[in-house]
């Protein structure tokens, strides 16, 4: 009975042989698939470690130069205050004090005259 050479018939040792040793050689490559799919996922971690470690720094640097740009802003905004403030001082202070006392008395009698 002739066998179609794609069909399956019975298998020599040597057939046999071959398929334990090609059976043996999948699962060393298997194996060290397996081994390097461990490394690169080690890897990969301390990879994202290292760039969490990194990204927490440049968030603790960012957030130090927010706070010190801010305490400037608040320094700078208290320098104008303070400024505005001498500026409006001195412009008081050149009213003369014969207007000042003439003012005085205006309020003086306004109050007096409104009261009774």
């Amino acid at each position: 009975m002739p066998t179609h050479p794609s069909l399956p018939g019975p298998t020599s040792g040597g057939d046999l042989g071959r398929l334990l040793g090609t059976e043996a050689r999948l699962e060393e490559l298997l194996r060290r698939s397996r081994e390097e799919a461990a490394r690169l996922v080690a890897e990969a971690r301390e990879t994202a470690r290292a760039r969490e470690a990194a990204l927490g720094e440049e968030l603790e640097a960012a957030v130090r130069r927010l706070s010190e740009e801010i305490a400037a802003e608040r320094q700078r905004c208290e320098q104008e205050l303070v400024e505005e403030a001498r500026r409006e001082a001195e412009r008081f202070d050149g009213v003369p004090a014969d207007r000042i006392a003439e003012l005085a008395r205006g309020v003086v009698e306004q109050v007096i005259g409104s009261g009774g």
